[in-house]
């Protein structure tokens, strides 16, 4: 029995598939030269060299005297079949490639943290709207989380809390808000221009969860003015940490962007200063992954949509 090696298989070309298919199709050399654009000795030379790599013969042959038909033999009816399977699957190849650079299928893991996620609505519409055929996957964590799935390729794209390392990731700025210190409106401080984190040593803090950067950089900044925090409660929803500011709970620091939200009625939302911890959000991808044609087109929309807005958030800060 012969041995076969893969080499041998490499050898085929999918023009010599293509050939040989189209032969039995058509049953007609002449007709598959036209469809081909080959001549017919082309095409004969093309089916010789088929049967040589493979050592079988692919057409009964003509008994002499007589016109050679296009009739298969055993072995060449088993081999059209795995032709037509291998050139089915070479257009299928290029199909997917062709709908991938196209947008026409692919999937974009994007990371989004609680904190934050009400900025990319819009954005998150217009894509959806441009790029229907795009699945969105979210992992909805905390910003460092997301750091770490971005550094274990988990995610094509992330929104991280500067500061974070520039030599890893390319970004693109959302927000830079600074932190307020968010109070009952009949607070004895609720008039206050300015309130120093110092002031805040002996109040009840409500905080992020653990796995929040907000959360830690907040602490550190207590930490470096010599005092932990006294935590009465954690939790990733902020207008949960606004009601409980306004059951006496404690004091909530939060983002100005969330503050304006808030009913001045109810609430006051003084700057925190000494030191001014400020709110600083980038959509960021690792640098050392090639970008996808659906992150490309997220990464437009997103250029596209906070260069819009930018004006808007410079103002409010203001």
């Amino acid at each position: 029995m012969r041995k076969w090696n893969n080499q041998k298989f490499v050898m085929l070309s999918f023009k010599s598939l293509q050939c040989f298919v189209t032969l039995v199709k058509t049953k007609s050399f002449t007709r598959t030269a036209e469809v081909l654009c080959l001549t017919q000795p082309t095409i004969s030379k093309i089916l010789q060299q088929l049967e040589q790599q493979l050592q079988v013969q692919l057409l009964v042959k003509p008994e002499h005297g007589r016109k050679r038909q296009l009739e298969l033999t055993e072995i060449g009816k088993r081999i059209y079949q795995h032709a037509v399977e291998l050139l089915q699957a070479e257009q299928n190849i290029f199909l997917e490639i062709e709908n991938y650079q196209q947008l026409k299928t692919g999937t974009l893991k994007l990371g989004v943290p609680p904190l934050g996620a009400q900025l990319l609505t819009t954005a998150l519409f217009d894509y959806h709207q441009q790029w229907p055929k795009i699945e969105l996957s979210f992992l909805e964590v905390g910003s460092r989380a997301i750091e770490l799935a971005l550094h274990n390729n988990e995610l094509d794209v992330g929104v991280l809390l500067q500061p974070f390392d520039p030599q890893i990731f390319d970004s693109i700025e959302l927000c830079n808000f600074p932190l307020m210190v968010v109070l009952r409106r009949d607070a004895i401080w609720a008039s206050r221009k300015k309130i120093t984190l110092e002031e805040l040593r002996h109040q009840s803090f409500l905080m992020f969860p653990e796995n929040f950067s907000l959360n830690r950089i907040i602490l550190d900044a207590c930490q470096q003015h010599g005092f932990y925090p006294s935590i009465a409660c954690r939790t990733s929803q902020w207008n949960l940490l606004a009601d409980m500011v306004l059951q006496r709970m404690g004091i909530a620091l939060l983002p100005k962007y969330y503050t304006d939200m808030l009913d001045s009625n109810l609430f006051a939302a003084i700057p925190l200063e000494k030191p001014n911890i400020q709110w600083h959000l980038a959509m960021a991808w690792k640098k050392s992954l090639p970008i996808s044609p659906a992150v490309q087109a997220w990464l437009d929309v997103i250029r596209q949509h906070f260069q819009n807005i930018r004006p808007e958030i410079n103002k409010v800060q203001e």
